[in-house]
């Protein structure tokens, strides 16, 4: 009997070990198929077939919870980026992870996240955006208050007022028929009244800055206020009464000013000052009771930080609103007059918040309204809210591509046509730089145009052609190149506290901080020299620093007023730099002594790169590519030419005959509005 019970027992182990392998396998199939299916969606843009994917791990017996919360949040994702008409789908992902997996907190927060972008505080319908025009180019920057009309900048010609009629699509012109001379031509900015009948412009023609008003029919024309020498003053918001003109009034190079302007006689009442150039007032205006004034600007520093404030119309008890380290910018008050909207990276990428506000002072924490709004947007592309609090905007997409080809060096012949290679987003690629072994290609893509989330560090495969794109825990990448270990990318990168040099890791993504920012930092082949371009009261330097030591020398110094000696490169050894000075490129040690001329007078403006092998230093001027011996002698130019070249694009593969660059061919303009953007209640009433 003992010996049966011992059996029974060896053969319910057996069966609960097979059973719980049975199990570990299917969950590793569904890890499987996550990679799958986001290699899918990331490096091949199918996002049906990664959405395929992820339903066959939602339906994986043995996944895991949070493999299946997992895949229903990156399938949502997927159903967003197809497009509005998937929003449904993708909603209904989110829901299932917010209500099924309770247990997966952080993927949880995620699907919330989401929810809210999508949803928006606007009631059952949710959050819509809608496409009004694929071709929003010639749409002014100005959504009238009620909401019918876009109004354009005026006509430089002509002093007309051009207008899109938002309902039917239609563009008009209002006919200047006041006196116009020739002084008016010329003018930075303009504000339109709250009943859209008047307009306020600044003006330079040939004399001092002017700002002056005037019936949108062209009658009515008055100078308002006369700057004094080096003084220009720029409109920004009329007050509901239509009594005075917010305004900045700025004196280059020393303080900007936020003023009232009367517009019974022109008198000037300062707000609020900042004394040093580099802070600059974003965005301001009056809350629709023109009880309050709200502002924004970019503080001075490293990173620079912007935030929103109020105070009341008179100037006084200024206060900060949803403060944060992040950079924050107004957008506008809700047309009840509730609330303040704004702009902010806080969260890593650019989203639309609200504040709510009563009696000049915040109630309660900031709540996000839209996420992933875009840089792209941006508050300057922000044309403003119609009485509904439908928000209308501007959105611009960049366009381009990355190509290569081959170029026989000694002969300046092109061997393979330049041609375009695929890659994920359709944004010129940026600051290409080939790893020391030729095996891969470092570039910043670029989803969008600038800010986080629009510069990802990406290595592609020369071999395969396939992307990764590296996610270091920065908001910001610029000015990379590859570390003598030819594993990492030294760049200047921002964390949202601080701005600096590091050192990434291409595989782990992981960084380490290496001195204080610096403008195109290289490191050379001894693991420890830096070398970057530093600015000065006297203009900028190359210079270098040891990172064991901490100690900076200067290698040459700049002229103010000369060509950049900030486009620069380290020689393979990292022995000399090359640099544009007076007009001359030139080579020097890194030790010092007197630079070495190699030629001058083909360009005004070079970007160089030297070749791997230390023999020739590529000078690209614009659409030119030329070879110069790095000993001296004669420049030989490419028989390349390539007319929308981006900058810092063009590298040459180590074995000097492979090349590769990326073209800008502009960008795209569109305009949207959001929909149920805002509680109904509140913007009717």
């Amino acid at each position: 009997m003992k010996n049966v019970r011992t059996a029974l027992m060896v053969l319910a182990l057996a069966t609960v070990l097979a059973a719980s392998f049975a199990l570990a396998q299917k969950g590793d199939q569904a890890e499987v198929l996550l990679k799958a299916a986001a290699n899918k969606a990331l490096v091949d843009g199918d996002l049906n077939a990664a959405i395929e994917l992820y339903k066959k791990v939602v339906a994986q017996p043995g996944a895991t919870r949070a493999a299946v919360a997992k895949a229903l949040v990156q399938m949502g994702q997927c159903y967003e980026k197809l497009g509005d008409a998937q929003a449904r789908e993708a909603r209904k992902a989110y829901e299932r992870v917010v209500r099924d997996y309770a247990d997966q907190a952080e993927i949880v927060a995620q699907a919330r996240v989401r929810l809210a972008a999508l949803g928006g505080p606007g009631g059952a319908g949710g959050l819509v955006a809608r496409r009004v025009l694929t071709d929003a180019s010639g749409v002014g920057r100005f959504l009238t208050a009620d909401g019918k009309y876009i109004s354009s900048n005026m006509d430089r010609d002509t002093g007309d007022v051009v207008r899109f009629e938002v309902a039917s699509g239609q563009r008009s012109r209002i006919t200047n028929r006041g006196p116009w001379t020739e002084t008016d031509k010329s003018y930075e900015n303009q504000a339109f009244s709250r009943d859209g009948k008047q307009i306020a412009y600044d003006t330079t023609g040939l004399g001092p800055h002017q700002l002056r008003i005037r019936n949108l029919d062209g009658s009515g024309l008055r100078t308002l206020y006369i700057c004094s020498k080096d003084q220009h003053v720029l409109p920004l918001d009329w007050s509901p009464d239509a009594g005075s003109i917010l305004a900045l009034r700025r004196v280059p190079s020393k303080a900007n000013e936020l003023t009232l302007i009367s517009t019974a006689d022109g008198s000037v009442r300062v707000l609020r000052s900042l004394t040093s150039a580099w802070n600059l007032f974003e965005r301001a205006s009056f809350s629709p009771d023109g009880r309050f004034v709200a502002f924004s600007f970019v503080r001075e520093g490293s990173p620079p930080q912007g935030d929103v404030f109020l105070m009341t119309a008179d100037g006084r008890n200024e206060v900060v609103v949803a403060g944060h380290p992040a950079e924050d910018e107004l957008l506008g008050w809700t047309p009840d007059g509730t609330s303040l909207v704004f702009l902010s990276d806080r969260s890593g990428t650019w989203d639309i918040w609200t504040v709510h506000i009563t009696g000049g002072k915040q109630q309660g924490e900031p709540e996000l309204l839209k996420k992933h709004f875009g840089i792209e947007t941006y508050y300057s592309n922000v044309l403003g809210f119609a009485p509904d609090g439908s928000l209308y905007y501007k959105t611009r997409t960049s366009s381009g591509g990355l190509y290569n080809g081959a170029v026989d060096l000694e002969t300046g012949k092109v061997l393979v046509p330049p041609a375009p290679v695929t890659t994920r987003y359709t944004g010129a690629p940026d600051e290409l730089t080939w790893s020391l072994d030729g095996r891969n290609l470092a570039y910043l893509s670029r989803p969008g145009l600038w800010g986080p989330g629009n510069n990802i560090l990406t290595i592609r495969s020369a071999a395969t052609g396939e992307e990764r794109f590296l996610s270091p825990r920065l908001r910001g990448v610029i000015h990379i190149s590859w570390a003598p270990d030819g594993r990492s990318i030294i760049a200047g990168g921002n964390t949202g506290t601080e701005s600096a040099i590091f050192r990434i890791d291409t595989e782990t993504s992981g960084i380490t901080r290496l001195a204080d920012f610096r403008w195109d930092p290289k490191l050379c082949p001894d693991g420890k020299t830096l070398v970057f371009v530093k600015w000065t009261t006297d203009g900028p330097i190359i210079a270098k620093r040891n990172l064991d030591t901490g100690e900076e020398s200067e290698v040459v110094k700049g002229i103010t007023g000369g060509t950049g000696t900030w486009h620069y490169d380290l020689s393979p050894d990292g022995r000399e730099v090359v640099f544009q000075l007076d007009g001359a490129v030139k080579t020097v040690s890194l030790n010092g002594g007197e630079p070495r001329e190699l030629f001058r007078g083909l360009a005004k403006l070079y970007e160089l790169r030297w070749t791997r092998d230390g023999r020739y230093i590529i000078a690209r001027a614009g659409s030119e590519i030329w070879r110069v011996p790095a000993q001296g002698g004669t420049p030989l130019k490419l028989d390349l030419s390539v007319p929308r070249m981006e900058r810092f694009s063009f590298t040459l593969h180590p074995d000097n005959r492979r090349f590769a660059f990326s073209v800008n061919e502009g960008s795209k303009s569109e305009l949207w509005v959001l929909e149920n953007f805002l509680p109904a209640a509140k913007s009717a009433k």
